[in-house]
């Protein structure tokens, strides 16, 4: 399979160029989202008393359709066009370099599913272990009003009064979110950190880290810390995106399954409902299972040759384009992209 250079870009210019993208999506997203809102609140209301009290003016049932329209344009112009557009800038294939030119082995994609089903008792425990840190009384209360607060969102974007409702939250909830955070995390972020640090361990885990953070759960920071770590290792081994949305995907249905599941019709969802903690021990065999699911896709995944950080290295050239191997000998790095 051909190998192609990226093109002339050292790898703190990506770096920039992707923050700079990031920084207008984050922009221009946050004006355009408003728009889905024109005429279903006053101006009046945004402006005066605190951001607490403004959330409750929007966060109301008669706005879930507008609320899902605003989380789809912001996470579209955060989390999708700036990779698409730091690919398209910085490599010859930006498709390709990404991982969404691969195909979808069937096998591959159900072992990922399992994988992500058997991490669900690793999150639970990690959730339980999280809360069971000696924080301060003040700390912990801070904690829990940022978790009513996400679901206070949670509650009225998943809003469900029937299958139709679920059908559009598996879409808006599930489906799109996993599309755009997995080509901004492992597509964009993962895959130049990968290559530039010759190290893709730890690429995953500075990735995993960043992919927690941004969502702004304290007490669920180990959690998505874990599933960010599971998703990134199924892209190292394999390059394939498509991979990473299924399994995403299957993280994120699964949940609204369950909270479609345990919402009474015409009753009002309440994410907080869904037990998500599991006993420590669970974790342990969650963490058995995972090892044991990976041996075997490694071994069902012999065939994928594209592995972000295993790029093909040319003897006698220095890639002077990265600081951390700058004074290295005999480095070098062509891949597809």
């Amino acid at each position: 399979m051909a190998h192609f250079a990226t093109k002339r870009y050292n790898y703190w210019g990506q770096l920039g160029i992707l923050a700079v993208f990031c920084g207008v999506g984050l922009i221009f997203g946050g004006f355009i989202s408003l728009i889905p809102l024109i005429g279903k609140i006053h101006l009046k209301d945004l402006s005066g008393g605190s951001s607490a009290a403004i959330m409750d003016k929007i966060l109301v049932p008669e706005n879930a359709t507008a609320l899902r329209w605003m989380q789809f344009i912001s996470t579209l112009f955060l989390f999708f066009l700036p990779p698409f557009f730091y690919a398209l800038l910085c490599h010859r294939k930006p498709w390709l370099h990404l991982g969404f030119t691969h195909k979808v082995d069937i096998k591959q994609a159900g072992v990922v599913i399992l994988v992500m089903f058997a991490s669900l008792p690793i999150v639970g425990a990690l959730q339980e272990l999280t809360e069971l840190i000696p924080w301060s009384k003040a700390t912990l209360l801070q904690f829990k009003e940022a978790e009513d607060a996400y679901n206070k969102q949670v509650a009225v974007i998943a809003r469900m009064d029937n299958f139709l409702d679920y059908l559009v939250s598996v879409v808006m909830i599930a489906f799109l979110p996993a599309v755009f955070e997995e080509t901004m995390f492992r597509g964009g972020l993962q895959n130049l950190l990968s290559r530039w640090f010759k190290k893709p361990i730890l690429a995953i885990i500075v990735t995993s880290i960043i992919f927690s953070a941004i969502h702004g759960s304290y007490l669920g920071f180990l959690s998505r810390f874990a599933l960010g770590f599971v998703l990134g290792w199924v892209y190292y081994r394999t390059g394939n995106i498509w991979l990473n949305i299924i399994g995403h995907f299957f993280n994120n249905a699964f949940a609204i399954t369950m909270l479609f599941i345990s919402t009474k019709p015409g009753a009002k969802t309440d994410p907080s409902k869904i037990d998500d903690h599991f006993p420590l021990w669970f974790g342990v065999v969650g963490i058995a299972l995972v090892y044991w699911l990976f041996k075997y896709f490694e071994k069902i995944s012999k065939a994928d040759i594209d592995r972000p950080g295993e790029e093909v290295l040319i003897p006698g050239y220095i890639d002077t384009n990265n600081p951390f191997l700058a004074n290295s000998e005999n480095i070098g790095d062509t891949h597809q992209s």
